[in-house]
């Protein structure tokens, strides 16, 4: 089976990049499919994850993010060509390569992926955020109404670009009941686990970890001050923050404010996070929006019991309360803070749930979702 990816890049270790390249190895190793990848902002730039040697990969050296700063009349007539090459380019390769399934990561070929007129090929869409993404992000970022407005536009030309599509692939259960409401070509699957090990974290250590991007959206400055209210209680524990962001000198000023300078520590980034994992005790999300909440499932593998916001969407689909670790309403710092403490002081409970927390991990697993995935290109 020949299918052909579309992202804007591979560059990046974020979490799209990193199942895509999971999932195309895969299915080229475990399968033998043929899969091209195409890109339009690689500039040269090696992966940051390993692909397979099959897997052909091809820039359109297109770069929309040079423009992005160019006035707006512009912008906007560089953005059209753009866009027209784009389309011409990928209508003829999918032409000329008889090829299967064109699956759009939502790109920029999302806006006229419908369009093309090409015979037996498939054409579908996986969306790695929630339908309302840009709204949250507005709202998140404390953005101004025009901001809100465009976003609200933008998720309207999203319901029109993917109406007409073979198939849309969204992350949740939630998501999957928020498009149907528009879209009658809706299915739901779960990423995978990006890692799966055998080793359990002990959860002997006086700490906690939680991991993501230092911006608005993971919602650490919330996690901080939920974490001011723990030491009060258990002034021995320390909180991990690992990763980097536009957000590390104001989440650094937060930590000296609130005199946590030994309780709270910006780890920074690392290529083995696994070994951090099993460093800690129990994991820890307050993000203000997830699209799915892949570090929960991350944390899962290494038997972490989970504490987080219930926030949309992602988190309630991996917890179970009370077996795997809590759900906590959202914003609710107190409450947040009562079920870390109570995972300090119950050693027994904390370990039940980390065993538990593996346990429910396997659901996730790369044959699991794997196999659904092979099912819908099949079908």
């Amino acid at each position: 089976m020949k299918i052909t990816y579309c992202i804007n890049s591979l560059y990046n270790p974020g979490g799209m990049e990193r199942v895509l390249s999971i999932k195309v190895n895969y299915l080229v190793q475990k399968k033998n499919y043929d899969i091209t990848i195409i890109t339009t902002d690689q500039k040269n730039r090696t992966p940051f994850f390993t692909l397979d040697k099959r897997i052909k990969l091809i820039d359109l050296g297109l770069n929309y993010s040079d423009h992005y700063n160019q006035p707006l009349i512009k912008k906007y007539i560089t953005y059209r060509i753009k866009q027209k090459k784009y389309s011409h380019f990928l209508e003829s390769y999918l032409k000329n390569n008889k090829v299967d399934i064109c699956m759009s990561l939502c790109g920029k070929e999302i806006d006229f992926l419908y369009k093309l007129k090409v015979i037996g090929t498939k054409k579908m869409a996986e969306l790695h955020f929630a339908k309302k993404f840009r709204s949250q992000f507005a709202d998140s970022n404390n953005k101004s109404f025009i901001w809100k407005l465009l976003g609200y536009i933008r998720t309207l030309q999203l319901e029109r670009a993917t109406k007409s599509l073979s198939k849309l692939i969204v992350l949740t259960k939630e998501d999957e009941k928020d498009w149907s409401k528009t879209h009658s070509n809706i299915v739901q699957i779960y990423n995978p686990l990006t890692f799966e090990t055998i080793k359990e974290a002990p959860l002997n250590t006086k700490s906690a970890i939680t991991v993501g991007r230092l911006d608005a959206q993971k919602g650490f400055d919330y996690l901080i001050d939920i974490w001011a209210l723990v030491v009060k209680k258990h002034p021995d524990w320390v909180l991990n923050i690992w990763g980097g962001g536009i957000w590390e000198d104001k989440l650094s000023n937060q930590i000296k404010k609130n005199g946590l300078e030994n309780k709270v520590y910006l780890r920074g980034v690392t290529d083995n996070i696994q070994d951090e994992y099993l460093n800690n005790s129990m994991y820890l999300m307050t993000s203000r929006y997830e699209g799915f909440g892949m570090v929960l499932t991350e944390a899962s593998t290494f038997g972490l019991p989970l504490v987080s916001f219930d926030c949309n969407h992602g988190p309630s689909e991996i917890i179970k309360n009370g077996y795997n670790g809590y759900l906590v309403k959202e914003l609710d710092f107190e409450g947040m803070a009562n079920r870390i403490c109570y995972l300090i002081e119950n050693e027994s409970i904390r370990k039940e749930m980390g065993h538990n927390s593996k346990t429910s991990s396997h659901k996730f697993s790369l044959d699991t979702i794997m196999d659904k995935w092979i099912k819908l290109f099949n079908v």
